[in-house]
């Protein structure tokens, strides 16, 4: 994984968790979470690979944050953020999660932008069916619940596809100026309906 330090504008680059939507037909979790944990001031996937149906992967490499959805199943998934919270950056407070992007539509590697702005319209429309994009830019998706420590969206599973995520959390500062940025970014892989 690699790790980026960004300050100023919410610009999305950093350490992003790496965990592709590849749902195929074999077991899942049927609620999918991705616990996260800051260490060093760095955003850090505590999930283990095999967990959230991950433990059968076919030939795809798998990391920790992997999320497998079964097929012909929904899922609600949650990202956690748990232990201490305490930033210790340039006048920060605490970390808080603050966003859920998805890109690099059935790539077998991290993609190096995320969004879909070059992805085909038929592709995208898969995503955006199954997730909900609020930006095809930016790639980030609705929430169906968010505060400082979890945030949940939902996947309608339609189409068997790989996409992959990133989860954004934010180091607010005391001196006014733009929060601190982290990413972290793994995959997801939905089995679709058919």
């Amino acid at each position: 994984m690699k790790v980026h330090f960004k300050t100023g504008r919410l610009a999305v680059s950093g350490l992003t968790i790496f965990c592709a939507l590849a749902f195929a037909t074999s077991a899942s979790a049927a609620n999918p979470n991705v616990k996260m944990t800051i260490e060093g001031d760095q955003l850090v996937i505590t999930s283990k690979k095999d967990d959230n149906g991950c433990s059968v992967w076919n030939t795809r490499e798998r990391e920790p944050g992997c999320i497998k959805v079964k097929k012909n199943e929904k899922a609600t998934i949650d990202f956690l953020l748990t232990g201490d919270t305490k930033c210790s950056l340039e006048n920060g407070t605490h970390w808080e999660l603050n966003a859920v992007y998805l890109g690099g539509y059935d790539f077998d590697s991290k993609p190096a932008e995320f969004g879909f702005t070059s992805t085909p319209d038929a592709d995208f429309n898969k995503v955006n069916a199954d997730f909900n994009v609020t930006d095809r830019a930016s790639g980030q998706v609705t929430t169906t619940h968010k505060s400082e420590t979890k945030i949940t969206i939902k996947d309608e599973n339609q189409s068997a596809y790989t996409v992959w995520y990133k989860v954004e959390a934010l180091c607010k500062r005391t001196d006014g100026k733009p929060p601190h940025t982290r990413v972290t970014d793994p995959r997801v892989g939905n089995g679709g309906t058919g």
